[in-house]
């Protein structure tokens, strides 16, 4: 999988190339700070990280911090929160992270469903939609890090 290129890091968070430095300020790194100072409960971030409303960046953090908590709870071989598996927020996120899903009109994946019925929530609308030739020739080449690491 190719990774999305990170423009830059937010308390330790990449964020995603191809948007606007508005959105940045104005949602990415906020929904990043809700994520890492007030969403705590597992259900909580889970239903975070489904929400196509929500950036990729913080839905990918939302996971990630679910994850955190599981291999905490194993380490001291305490329950894990019922109703929520880890194959269910790994599939919630799925392709978020990587080029190859990544939807060119909207910031979610082509998995991912753009407005739920019933739900005033719904996938947020580029302003600018990604190029017909993706990865774009400026951002397809890898980090050698990268391509010596697999």
């Amino acid at each position: 999988m190719t990774k999305i290129p990170l423009i830059a890091f937010h308390r330790g968070v990449g964020i995603h190339d191809q948007q606007p430095a508005e959105r940045v300020e104005r949602v990415v790194k906020p929904e990043i700070d809700l994520v890492l100072d007030k969403i705590e409960g597992v259900r909580e971030l889970y239903d975070f990280a489904r929400d196509v409303a929500n950036c990729p960046e913080a839905r990918l953090l939302a996971a990630a911090k679910i994850e955190g908590i599981w291999q905490l709870k194993a380490e001291a071989r305490e329950a894990r929160p019922p109703g929520v598996t880890l194959e269910l927020v790994k599939a919630v996120v799925a392709g978020l992270a990587g080029q190859t899903w990544r939807d060119k009109y909207y910031y979610c994946t082509m998995l991912d469903v753009r407005e739920v019925p019933g739900s005033p929530r719904r996938a947020v609308k580029r302003e600018v939609p990604l190029p017909d030739k993706w990865p774009a020739p400026e951002t397809a080449a890898e980090p050698a890090g990268e391509r010596n690491a697999r």
